[in-house]
């Protein structure tokens, strides 16, 4: 049955004729990057449904990667996909967790995604995200700064000899994890498996049926960009972009994937925020909505399978016309508001930015060209 759930994905794969088949976007069900906050705190169903509907129906997406800890809010956000007819890459993740943690945590997410599948689910599992800083065992560290430093402290290092034995060292360790997580989750699911990739991870692709990264531009050329995600097909399975977006603040699209560290903390009373330089960014969401045309148009036609734009929304962090904007460093393509102000009572809490509605135009395009 394995083979045959892969071969009918590959086959879609090679009939894609220059046009992506995934247009995706990332959902956020609710991550804990810091033991202490939630990046979703209220689970509230009548919004899950009225997003999700807004992703199928305006955005036109056909794909939905579905991203959480709570395996039941997880499942509920996926039964919701399933009734919207979208394509569901379904992402457990536990963040800060040691190996046999997060092992016994998958295996458990697994079976929920089983439930799913025998369901009629059209889903794929997602086991896991750039393990390597997110979670214990790979870099050193004991938080996710901490392990970002490791990784960043590697391309500091004047031995490139050395750095390069380093890392393949953890590559090494990381697909010991990979492996284990990956058992767990096939002794309990059926369907494809595949994992999201950060670009300075080595992955053992064997493991997996799906080819997944993480693929932000930075620096990089039109061409240099181009090349890279070609790069993936080496394998001989379909690719497909986890996540590639951009905040909202001029010059974030050079800083791709790292544009969310600019901001370094909050002042005391929480009223302002510390930014690298001293410097308070100018919010800018054409920026973001250039960003993300950009790299679907240079990423279409590649021979991807497809992408998933990050993210939707990110309440965590709300927009204020006046004072601390921390949406500006949040990658969402609608703009939430505080608690205390009226809007978040609404329903939607949300209102679009101009790259919810750059990449509305740009999905219904694609969804046009594919038909025909």
């Amino acid at each position: 049955m394995q083979v045959v759930l892969f071969l009918v994905f590959l086959c879609t794969f090679c009939q894609a004729k220059g046009t992506m088949d995934l247009r995706g976007v990332v959902y956020d069900v609710g991550l804990k990057f810091t033991p202490e906050s939630c990046s979703v705190d209220t689970f509230d169903i009548k919004l899950v449904k009225y997003d999700i509907s807004i992703i199928a129906n305006i955005l036109r997406a056909n794909a939905i990667r579905i991203e959480g800890e709570d395996i039941s809010r997880l499942t509920v956000a996926a039964e919701v996909a399933q009734a919207a007819g979208l394509k569901i890459f379904f992402n457990p993740w536990k963040m800060n967790a040691d190996e046999k943690e997060v092992v016994a945590y998958m295996a458990q997410a697994a079976q929920a995604a089983e439930k799913l599948r025998q369901k009629g689910a059209d889903l794929v599992f997602v086991a896991g995200c750039e393990y390597s800083i997110f979670d214990n065992g790979v870099f050193e560290g004991s938080s996710i700064n901490e392990r970002l430093a490791t990784l960043m402290s590697f391309g500091q290092m004047k031995d490139k000899t050395a750095a390069l034995k380093t890392i393949q060292g953890k590559n090494q360790t990381l697909n010991r994890i990979l492996a284990n997580i990956c058992q767990a989750v096939r002794a309990n699911y059926k369907g494809l498996v595949t994992y999201s990739s950060g670009t300075w991870e080595a992955v053992d692709w064997s493991l997996f049926d799906i080819v997944g990264v993480d693929y932000y531009r930075d620096i990089q050329t039109d061409e240099e960009y181009v090349e890279g995600i070609k790069r993936y097909s080496q394998y001989g399975k379909p690719v497909v972009v986890m996540e590639v977006g951009c905040c909202t603040y001029e010059g974030a699209a050079r800083r791709g994937g790292n544009a969310f560290s600019i901001l370094q903390g909050t002042t005391p009373d929480g009223k302002a925020g510390i930014y690298e330089s001293g410097m308070i960014p100018t919010r800018s969401e054409k920026e973001q909505a250039d960003y993300i045309q950009t790299q679907i148009e240079l990423l279409n036609g590649t021979g991807i399978q497809g992408m998933f734009i990050y993210l939707f929304s990110y309440p965590i962090y709300p927009y204020r016309k006046e004072g601390l904007d921390l949406d500006m460093t949040a990658y969402a393509i609608v703009k939430t508001y505080a608690k205390n102000h009226p809007r978040s009572q609404m329903l939607p809490p949300w209102e679009p930015k101009e790259a919810f509605y750059r990449l509305a135009e740009i999905y219904r395009r694609l969804e046009q060209e594919s038909l025909r």
